[in-house]
């Protein structure tokens, strides 16, 4: 499976803006250098604060950064457009209801998508990142949109019965998961030796390619990217805690969240929101519990919410 890693009209990272990240860490910080602001956040004060570098933005333009992973958001081989459930939504609230100006870009690694946002470089990512404690250290989230299940891609049919991550710890299968993900997470807390790679499709690879026996990833992903694909099998999804994605912003740029919260919650209320993304493969099982927010996925125990909003 190829997987396209040019950017859509702005372009992505050249490799010496890749080493600039990389050497930012999760805490986003330039080592001295000053942030290259692309087409700048969208506050209309002018200025935005971030990481102790003043990041100058424009009122009307918003740069967006996606990551290759369907049915999340990608760039469609064929046309060379940005696709997905999260680009749909975001151009129908950032574009189509609020008027921005956006532009797209393909970062593909997941691991720079965090510091990419926090140099300046794009203004919101739209990737389904799940939210978490230590995400929601380095970035502001937008209100719950979508909840995420995992499942386990395998060769011949999950000869070895996999069903959760209990299967995998007494195994002695070569294991991947996305570098950075929710998955290789969990798997360090349970003390589940794996690799990572840095693409979702690098791991449908490696599997495909027998380099691997197992890849974790959320289940809906596995079933878009290679579901039907010949020799592999993708197992029954199962929640090993709650997990739901949402778009990703810097913490200064709360009057750019409010308006995108604001929206979203008015696509929730009636019902658009489901139609946008059915597309893409999501139902209502999807759709996240009544109540929940951004800021308990953020602040509360993942074992308590968990109990508290899912069956």
């Amino acid at each position: 499976m190829t997987f396209k890693t040019s950017a859509l009209r702005a372009g992505a990272f050249s490799a010496a803006a890749l080493l600039v990240l990389t050497a930012c860490g999760d805490n986003g910080e330039e080592n001295g250098e000053e942030p290259d602001n692309g087409n700048g956040a969208a506050e209309e004060n002018g200025t935005a604060e971030g990481d102790g570098e003043e990041i100058t933005v424009e009122g009307d333009e918003l740069t967006i950064s996606l990551f290759g992973e369907e049915p999340y958001s990608w760039i469609d081989e064929e046309t060379g457009e940005p696709t997905g459930a999260t680009i749909a939504v975001a151009e129908e609230i950032f574009e189509n209801r609020l008027g921005y100006n956006v532009t797209f870009e393909e970062e593909p690694t997941w691991d720079n998508l965090i510091p990419g946002l926090n140099a300046g470089h794009w203004d919101v990512v739209s990737a389904g990142m799940s939210i978490n404690a230590d995400r929601c250290e380095q970035a502001s989230f937008g209100e719950p949109e979508l909840v995420y299940t995992t499942a386990f891609l395998v060769a011949d049919e999950n000869a070895a019965g996999l069903e959760t991550f209990d299967d995998l710890a007494e195994s002695d299968l070569d294991i991947i998961a996305l570098s950075g993900a929710i998955e290789s997470g969990w798997m360090d807390d349970l003390g589940i030796e794996h690799s990572t790679v840095d693409s979702a499709a690098d791991g449908v690879d490696y599997v495909e390619g027998g380099a691997a026996d197992v890849f974790a990833l959320t289940a809906i992903s596995l079933e878009s990217m290679a579901g039907d694909m010949e020799g592999l099998t993708v197992t029954a999804p199962f929640a090993h805690e709650i997990s739901i994605g949402a778009h990703a912003f810097r913490h200064e740029d709360t009057e750019l969240i409010d308006e995108f919260n604001a929206e979203l919650a008015d696509l929730m209320e009636s019902g658009e929101y489901l139609e946008i993304v059915s597309e893409f493969g999501f139902t209502e099982a999807e759709m996240p519990p009544a109540g929940i927010t951004a800021q308990e996925l953020c602040d509360e125990d993942p074992e308590e919410l968990t109990e508290q909003y899912l069956d």
